[in-house]
């Protein structure tokens, strides 16, 4: 039973952040495994770590992971990686969506 919901919110995460992330124009994407999540500030999917280092943005990362922690939401460190535990609540993945919309929102006034 905790399985079924892990995966059902696991996808209504994905979901949310292709929407949002494409829906805004940014060409990130998502990359889910499992309870792992991660969003990736690159156009194309990661295949190595060569790759993964040259696509990242500390600065753009640290505004991501210091917004959304100021607001009480941590992602793991050195990347945008979320992790859903069974006992992970649907309020809780609608919170980091509302949130993640907020940043992107103030990313876009940032860069205007």
């Amino acid at each position: 039973r905790r399985l079924v919901r892990g995966l059902l919110l696991r996808r209504r995460l994905v979901r949310g952040l292709q929407s949002l992330t494409c829906g805004s124009g940014l060409d990130w994407h998502v990359v889910n495994v499992g309870a792992r999540v991660e969003i990736v500030c690159a156009p194309e999917p990661i295949r190595n770590g060569g790759e993964a280092r040259l696509a990242m943005d500390h600065d753009l990362e640290s505004f991501i992971h210091l917004y959304l922690a100021n607001r009480g939401i941590l992602l793991a460190p050195f990347h945008n990686m979320m992790l859903l535990s069974p006992v992970t609540g649907a309020d809780q993945v609608d919170r980091l969506l509302r949130e993640f919309a907020n940043c992107i929102g103030e990313l876009q006034e940032i860069n205007k």
